[in-house]
């Protein structure tokens, strides 16, 4: 186990990190998309039933031209001087109008003026006769318009030079030189070229200078009596209103005409619209900053990235904490290691007894090797090394797990070994000692040998280490005396 690494205590848990950042990001996209296809949904829906409120109302204003009577019952119909224009509108008595206008519509605040030139003001005028038989138009129209609120306006421009609006203040917003100039607008013009009367003119977005300055997108169509053009239906609807609603994703949304859909690639969830019988072509698109789509995952996603940084936090706090463990005990692990063989050194060694397996007998056994000084004059001290990691490997494969093998310096080392007999303890010596003798020529030309002295004591009894180790070391002092190679017991 290496030191304490940072580098891995913060790349695993970074990278789960990353891994469910990538999975919260991906739901989110998967979300916006989503909630930005139902925004669409929602548009295209409302561009449909416009399309459909158009068609009823041509049809309604169609049949009106086939009635013969009509007059402005519970109207105020007066000449507005300062606009120099006729100006009619009901007046407050909301049952009396209703049933005068002998209408069917949910009850409503009636919101709708008519503006003409002042011809219309006059009971005797031709004008006055032919616009009191479109009365019954301008209810329902005040009706639809209440009842979407992207619907901006909607009104019936008469080749006649008048206009019937709901709401009111586009007729009454009027003076005698705008009047004139709608008739040069767009929506009519073209809707004038339109000899298909099933046919929708559509108007692209444009900013409503005449009344309030809001943009607005128009529908048009002719309005027909027995093949003669009589006027153009309008039905402005507010960008604003029609893109935008409660959604957070819908301030992003955006029209795009379809002439320029190659300029802007980069915009995501583009959608064609297809309208019939309209020349609507037109794409809704979503435009994002990347600063705006951080901002609104940080948002939205505000509570899970808290748990995920949290989680984050105490996951490399606890992988900091495992690997401290870790390091500390390698650390603690190496401080009782001999480096050059990985046995126990003294103070391992000493530590190790009290975990030991215990049984009858406890034997400490010393070994040396012999000559070793004359290992290292002779074959160098590259040898001498060799020597004694080959000792090491030979003690190792001698003894049992339960026993503990150490080197206490240069060529001394001691084992530990427990037996349920003496003899067990002396063979197991004897052993180490004789298979080195028949092996140590793989690493020393000529082979080693090795002493030993042997203390073999109850293990219930209580002893001191530093006597047993004096008294094995004794006997192995006796043993090198006495011819070496050979190992002494008490």
């Amino acid at each position: 186990m290496p030191k304490l690494n940072l580098k891995h205590v913060f790349m695993i848990p970074t990278l789960f990190l990353v891994l469910i950042l990538s999975i919260v990001l991906n739901n989110h996209i998967s979300t916006v998309k989503r909630q930005v296809n139902r925004e669409y949904d929602r548009i295209i829906d409302s561009l449909q039933r416009s399309i459909k409120v158009m068609i009823s109302l041509d049809y309604n204003l169609s049949q009106l031209y086939k009635h013969s009577t009509g007059k402005f019952y519970n109207h105020n119909i007066q000449i507005d001087d300062e606009a120099g224009l006729c100006v009619i509108h009901p007046n407050n008595n909301l049952e009396a109008v209703m049933e005068s206008q002998e209408v069917s519509v949910p009850e409503t605040r009636l919101d709708y003026s008519i503006a003409g030139i002042e011809e219309l003001c006059d009971p005797k005028s031709e004008l006055y006769q032919l616009v009191s038989k479109k009365m019954t138009l301008a209810p329902v129209i005040s009706f639809i318009h209440d009842y979407e609120n992207y619907l901006h306006g909607i009104y019936f421009i008469s080749k006649y030079k008048y206009i019937i609006s709901s709401p009111r203040t586009i007729a009454e917003n009027l003076t005698k030189q705008s009047l004139e100039t709608i008739y040069s607008r767009p929506y009519w013009k073209n809707s004038m070229k339109n000899d298909n009367q099933k046919y929708i003119t559509f108007t692209p977005p444009y900013t409503d200078a005449f009344f309030d300055g809001l943009e607005v997108l128009t529908f048009s169509t002719p309005i027909y009596y027995k093949n003669l053009f009589e006027g153009v239906l309008v039905i402005d609807l507010s960008v604003d209103k029609l893109l935008h609603s409660d959604s957070e994703v819908s301030k992003h949304i955006q029209l795009l005409d379809s002439d320029e859909y190659e300029h802007f690639e980069q915009y995501k969830f583009m959608q064609p619209i297809t309208l019939k019988n309209t020349n609507f072509t037109y794409f809704l698109y979503y435009k994002s900053s990347i600063k705006e789509e951080v901002m609104g995952f940080i948002l939205h996603d505000a509570k899970t990235l808290t748990l995920i940084g949290v989680t984050y936090i105490l996951a490399v706090l606890l992988i900091f904490y495992y690997q401290s463990r870790l390091s500390h005990r390698y650390y603690r692990d190496l401080a009782k290691q001999d480096p050059m063989t990985g046995l126990y050194n003294r103070r391992g060694f000493e530590m190790s007894l009290q975990d030991r397996v215990v049984k009858k007998f406890v034997g400490f056994a010393l070994y040396d090797i012999d000559d070793f000084k004359q290992i290292n004059d002779v074959f160098g001290h590259d040898v001498g090394d060799e020597a004694i990691k080959y000792m090491a490997k030979i003690l190792n494969k001698s003894v049992r797990d339960s026993d503990i093998v150490s080197r206490f310096g240069g060529e001394e080392f001691v084992i530990c070994i427990n037996a349920e007999s003496k003899a067990s303890i002396e063979s197991v010596c004897e052993r180490v000692r004789k298979s080195i003798q028949d092996s140590s020529g793989k690493v020393v030309t000529g082979g080693f040998t090795v002493s030993g002295g042997v203390t073999i004591i109850d293990s219930h009894q209580d002893f001191s280490f530093e006597n047993v180790i004096k008294k094995a070391d004794d006997l192995l002092y006796k043993a090198k005396e006495e011819g070496k190679n050979r190992v002494y017991f008490s």
